[in-house]
């Protein structure tokens, strides 16, 4: 065969397919080789050509200095809350794109440990609450600790601007908030603890009340301290727990029994448009909506499992006011607020450079003055 042959280690290529849970003729169709020629070169072992190997790289989301380590990474499971879709079981393999997502966030979950270690940069405030706490008490907690008022939710001028507003507090506390596209057969979102540098990471394939919803409930995770991978949430005790704080935290018991009694004008909520006044006023996603409602015992169960099954995907349509998506309006969706800073704050105190900084964050110069000025504006108010 014509060309060059790529001297990548090929256990580590071995190690790197096994890890991305992707079959070989979807990696064969993804790389846009043959399913022959990629059984010869996973199975027969034979070196592959430089074009086939960036190739591969790509398809497997790796970048190509990692096909050149002189083994492959040693085992490890990472503690990580998975928020999983409805009628998806704790069992099922992650994605390829969950994978792909989760390793992206454990690499930048490192960065800031390291850099917060390196320029001596405080830890998340992250209160740890005991786990005898009911529901009620651990959204007080919440709601304490990010300084939040039902008020904000009522005032928005939109759901983005709570989520916005929200994310900011959350991460002022130090804890990483990142947003992934992983599709709607994906997670709704996960969470990874840690000593100093926690994340969250929500599915952005969801609409804006729905990642609110589960910014909420991965920060309850973290909050608990849990570490187990979590199933199906209408199973799981743990996952009901973190469902209702996050409903509470979000409509408090006795404004959504005046909502009910004098905006809806009845006794039980029994009806899905209902339930959509409800998320629409609180700014919430349907499902957090019949959650509290049947808590506070205005609606039952089967309202939820009819919500339930309602997609909730999409941001709506054309919007004529959402900016100009530009790179650093990209990286400061998908990244937040507290990565960048904490690069510039390795910068700023010569722990990086700014040619490493540039790296890392994937941006010129222009771009990465603009990222700062964004990340550097005044806390924004719903």
């Amino acid at each position: 065969m014509a060309g060059k042959l790529a001297p990548i280690n090929m256990d580590v290529l071995d190690w790197a397919v096994r890890e991305s849970g992707l079959s070989h003729r979807a990696l064969a169709a993804s790389a846009k080789i043959t399913e022959e020629r990629l059984h010869a070169i996973l199975v027969d072992h034979e070196q592959p050509m430089t074009g086939e190997f960036k190739s591969l790289a790509k398809a497997l989301a790796r970048p190509t200095a990692f096909f050149f380590l002189p083994r492959p990474p040693s085992a490890g499971r990472a503690t990580t809350s998975f928020r999983y879709p409805p009628g998806r079981k704790s069992e099922d393999a992650l994605h390829f794109v969950e994978r792909s997502a989760l390793r992206n966030a454990m690499r930048w979950q490192k960065i800031a440990s390291w850099v917060r270690k390196q320029s001596e940069i405080e830890a998340a405030s992250l209160p740890r609450l005991p786990e005898e706490l009911k529901p009620q008490a651990v959204a007080q907690h919440l709601a304490e600790w990010l300084h939040w008022d039902i008020s904000f939710q009522k005032k928005a001028v939109s759901s983005s601007a709570v989520l916005k507003l929200l994310r900011e507090r959350v991460e002022d506390r130090g804890v990483i908030v990142m947003q992934f596209s992983l599709g709607s057969e994906s997670c709704r979102g996960f969470s990874l603890p840690h000593a100093d540098s926690p994340v969250i990471a929500i599915n952005s394939a969801y609409n804006v009340q729905a990642r609110i919803f589960t910014l909420l409930h991965e920060l309850t995770h973290l909050l608990r301290g849990d570490s187990a991978l979590c199933g199906d949430p209408r199973d799981d005790s743990v996952e009901r727990f973190c469902e209702s704080s996050a409903a509470i935290f979000l409509v408090p018991a006795s404004d959504l029994h005046d909502y009910v009694t004098k905006r809806l004008k009845v006794r039980r909520v029994d009806d899905i448009e209902q339930v959509r006044r409800v998320a629409n006023y609180y700014k919430i996603s349907m499902r957090a909506a019949a959650i509290r409602l049947r808590q506070i015992g205005r609606a039952d169960a089967s309202l939820y499992e009819k919500v339930n099954r309602i997609a909730e995907f999409g941001g709506g349509g054309f919007n004529p006011n959402v900016e100009r998506q530009t790179t650093p309006v990209i990286r400061h969706r998908e990244l937040g607020s507290e990565i960048p800073r904490l690069l510039f704050a390795a910068r700023d105190s010569d722990d990086l450079s700014e040619t490493e900084v540039r790296r890392y964050l994937d941006v010129d110069g222009t771009q990465l003055a603009e990222l700062r000025e964004r990340v550097s504006r005044p806390q924004v108010e719903a």
